[in-house]
């Protein structure tokens, strides 16, 4: 419903929007307008996800000799994801000619100085524009369409002419359709008869898990490089199908804001050139021109910064782009009551993103050669840096070769070079084998982007740094927008070894996407076949078991055949199966990357025997995933993604408020996403959970589900979360805490220890990754070598359990080796050093299993306030020098 009577008070001027877009421009009448298409113009409604589709399908259709439709993904829940193409018509008719030019100059290495010029003489500078990443950030793919049209349709704008002329355009209108779709259903479902200004009304209030995520609940402005979803997938596979110089991703924040662009917050990414700084600060003059000109309101720096490379700006910065955020207060909605009594439409919304979208592309396009030389320096630069010191990282992982081979496969898909070892490489001492060992070249176009997403410490800049310890001394916010660690061998559990030479070893290309599996029999084997744990074994394990295979999984460590196997290998035996298994699991395997061992004989010669009571067969469980409130979106989506989609776990997801409805004996497993589930478990249904664990059910929680757990009214888990300084959460006597209102203080007082709380949470962690050891001869740590690295972010520390009660199966390192990557204030280290991470607490037949950190996911970027650390008075700040690149000894 149009609303149109509402919407002209909103919107009063004559004619078109295009009239309030681009004062004075006429349009080709052959070029459909979104109003014929989805009958509303780009102010009036906010377009659902088909209509935007169907919008960008009918340019391409109108436009067929400057314009090409790129297909790039389909979302999870069978959305597709588009990019047009906008350019003259004499270079869009050799386009496949022109991209091929562009990935050659984007690789210079081969290529003459002479080859250059030709190249940069000839080729347009290209400009994407992505909108819509939260699909709750409404007005960007209102923009997005009213650029594509007025690209094509101005007839008299001598800046699209430009545009045109010297640019490739790049328009990704709807980077997530599934969170779009989400949003738009619930503000209709909302809206009243008029739009409704009111930031509490019902359109303007969104139920969980809101349309920021998408259907998976990722945040995908933080996933360019680890690329978990097809969205993000099909994107960077654009991306480097065109090698964009310019790429803008355009965002929505606050209400009460008004726009940003940059030049971006401090600190910026110490792989950032001095080039890219200049041209940042090119680009932010030129749109606060256009903003003056027009009378908006705007902001620079202050807030969003480019330091994670895994933005959608921070990425482009990484591979020689000029990488942007843009920023409009949201209405989220038709129209928006500001604090202020002003109000802010969607309207507005879409006017400031298409102001700032086509002044960016124009001055890319009056910048066309400066850009693309700039660019190809920057590539050349990243070779130049890897001919010197480090030449080649290498990657193995002897416990888990699945683990790096899925990094090899990942860093491919971020355009990056990646050998895989036909043969077996020599490096500081150790010879590493083939096939399993991967080589990373530091001299590549992409080197820069390999030091950022592989080493294993990226600093922020001092001053940055020592003026947030200042400002956490004095109780103020600190400034850190997002993780400071997220180094890739460090997370997942990979070795890296550095070459200060290049290895000369014999290799294969890794590509991104391996090609299918054919059918693969196994080599015959008397007893069956054993499959070292690890990831790919899981993943396997889950297919086989559905697929009817009995499987069983041994307790304990042991040595066949002069080979060492440790806990949780599994065991596959002819004599369980049918004839057919090596053909049946050879396949399984060859599709998950397993390895399988033919088994001539089960007598080992030490350790568990295989047929003994600790060796169990394995069937799927049924699992309960707790969903929506009070669970965190992130954590929620990310361990249903990982259970589904990673290891092919079926789920079933219910929601908090129906768990008490749950007949929890058809359950093996209930996960509780990280949340106080104070307000939605009551004390009957604990006690229903826990008559469920005493009976074989197994409950996992994370981060705040552990705290919750830990509460004395709930008294699931005997362990406390602690307060700072180690004194328990549960205990509000300040007595306790060391201090006795009996005594008089000494004098003079210590000010800030005066005013300090008397119950503050412990030291905020921003985002760091801390090291943490596990016990080998518990089954959690099966597929592991006892040490793992792990992302740690905010301020839950929980005491270890004591042996009368449970096991603590891994625990921070001690605090001289306690941080891995990122910042660990001095006052945190002491307190997380030997504190549980992972705590196995046996309930009867049944047991918890808990995790002290968890997958909670970034500040919301609708706010532009830093997120919040409680401070203190620090002898320095434990963030200098980086650890060292192997991580552990070998």
């Amino acid at each position: 419903m149009k609303l149109l009577l509402a919407l002209a008070l909103l919107f009063p001027q004559e004619g078109p929007f295009t009239d309030v877009l681009s004062p004075g421009t006429q349009y080709d009448p052959d070029i459909p307008t979104l109003v014929q298409v989805a009958g509303h113009d780009f102010h009036e409604e906010v377009t659902p996800p088909g209509q935007v589709l169907a919008y960008m399908e009918a340019l391409a259709a109108a436009a067929p000799d400057r314009t090409h439709l790129i297909r790039y993904a389909t979302s999870w829940e069978g959305r597709e994801l588009v990019g047009l193409v906008i350019g003259a018509p004499e270079r869009m008719a050799r386009l496949d000619e022109v991209a091929a030019d562009l990935r050659r100059l984007a690789d210079p290495r081969g290529l003459s100085q002479a080859d250059v010029d030709a190249l940069i003489a000839d080729l347009p500078v290209v400009t994407a524009l992505l909108h819509g990443v939260h699909g709750n950030e409404i007005s960007s793919s209102g923009a997005a369409m009213a650029e594509a049209y007025h690209l094509l349709a101005a007839t008299n704008d001598p800046r699209a002419d430009e545009i045109l002329r010297e640019s490739l355009v790049l328009i990704d209108p709807m980077q997530n359709p599934d969170g779009r779709a989400r949003f738009v259903f619930q503000t209709r479902m909302g809206r009243a008869m008029e739009p409704d200004s009111d930031p509490l009304s019902a359109e303007h209030d969104e139920p969980w898990p809101g349309g920021r995520v998408n259907h998976y609940l990722f945040d995908l402005n933080r996933d360019w490089f680890l690329q978990s979803q097809p969205e993000s997938r099909g994107r960077v596979a654009m991306a480097l199908a065109y090698m964009p110089h310019v790429m803008v991703d355009l965002h929505e924040m606050g209400g009460n804001s008004t726009y940003y662009f940059p030049p971006p917050a401090v600190p910026g990414n110490p792989w950032t050139t001095d080039a890219q700084n200049a041209s940042l600060d090119m680009f932010g003059r030129a749109n606060a021109d256009a903003f003056d000109g027009r009378g908006f309101a705007y902001f620079i720096r202050e807030v969003f910064d480019s330091f994670y490379p895994g933005y959608g700006a921070s990425w482009p910065l990484s591979q020689g782009a000029i990488g942007q955020t843009f920023e409009q207060a949201s209405a989220r909605g038709l129209v928006l009551r500001r604090n202020d009594g002003t109000d802010l439409t969607y309207g507005d919304g879409v006017l400031h993103h298409f102001t700032a979208a086509i002044t960016t592309a124009h001055t890319a396009a009056q910048n066309r050669e400066k850009l693309l030389r700039e660019f190809v320096d920057f590539r050349r630069g990243a070779v130049a840096l890897g001919q010197s010191g480090a030449r080649e990282y290498l990657l193995h992982s002897p416990h888990d070769p699945g683990l790096a081979a899925r990094l090899a496969r990942k860093l491919a898909g971020n355009g990056i070079e990646v050998l895989r070892a036909d043969e077996p490489v020599s490096v500081a001492g150790r010879t590493l084998p083939a096939q399993t060992t991967y080589i990373v070249p530091l001299a590549q176009p992409a080197g820069r982007l390999v030091r950022n997403l592989l080493d294993p410490h990226t600093p922020m800049a001092e001053d940055f740094v020592q003026l947030q310890v200042e400002r956490r001394a004095a109780r103020l916010r600190d400034q850190i927008y997002d993780v400071t660690a997220w180094s890739m061998p460090l997370l997942w559990d990979v070795e890296m070894h550095v070459a200060d030479q290049p290895t000369g070893a014999a290799a294969s290309p890794v590509m991104a996407e391996e090609a299918p599996v054919g059918a693969l029999t196994l080599p015959p084997a008397r007893v069956g076949y054993l499959l070292p744990w690890g990831s790919t074994t899981a993943a396997a394990v889950a297919e086989a078991v559905r697929a009817g295979l009995l499987i069983r999984t041994v307790g304990g460590a042991f040595t066949l055949e002069g080979r060492e196997y440790g806990i949780g290998t599994v065991l596959v035996r002819n004599a369980d199966n049918g004839g057919d298994l090596a053909a049946v699991l050879g396949s399984i395997v060859a599709r998950h990357g397993a390895e399988a061992v033919p088994v001539n004989s089960a007598y080992v010669a030490s350790g568990t025997s295989l047929g003994s009571n600790d060796t169990r067969a394995i069937r799927e469980p049924r699992v309960l995933l707790v969903y929506d409130r009070p669970g965190s979106t992130y954590s929620t989506g990310w361990a249903r993604y990982v259970l589904e989609r990673r290891y092919g776990q079926r789920v079933t997801a219910v929601r908090a408020s129906s768990l008490g409805r749950a007949k929890l004996a058809d359950y093996d497993v209930i996960v509780l996403p990280s949340g106080d589930y104070g307000s939605a478990i009551n004390a009957g249904l604990v006690g229903r959970l826990r008559d469920w664990m005493q009976n074989g059910g197994t409950m996992i929680t994370m981060a705040e589900s552990t705290g919750w757990a830990t509460h004395e009214d709930v008294g699931l888990l005997a362990t406390t979360a602690e307060l700072r300084g180690g004194a328990s959460a549960a205990n509000d006597e300040p007595e306790e805490r060391g201090r006795s209102s009996a005594q008089a203080p000494e004098q003079p007082i210590d000010y800030l220890e005066a005013i300090a709380p008397e119950q503050e949470p412990p030291e905020q962690t921003p985002g760091a990754i801390l090291n943490v050891r596990l016990d080998m001869d518990h089954w959690l740590s099966a597929g592991t070598d006892g040490q793992v690295g792990a992302l740690v972010e905010g301020t839950r520390i929980f005491s270890p359990i004591t042996l009368d009660n449970g096991q603590n199966v891994g625990v921070y390192e001690s605090e001289d080796s306690l941080r891995a990557s990122g910042i660990v204030w001095d006052e945190a280290s002491p307190q997380l050093a030997n504190k549980a991470f992972l705590i196995h607490q046996p309930v009867g037949r049944g047991r918890l299993v808990a995790f002290a950190a968890g997958t909670h996911g970034p500040a919301p970027q609708a706010s532009l306030r830093r997120r919040q650390a409680p401070g203190f008075v620090p002898p320095g700040p434990r963030w200098g020098g980086a650890p060292s690149l192997q991580r552990r000894p070998p």
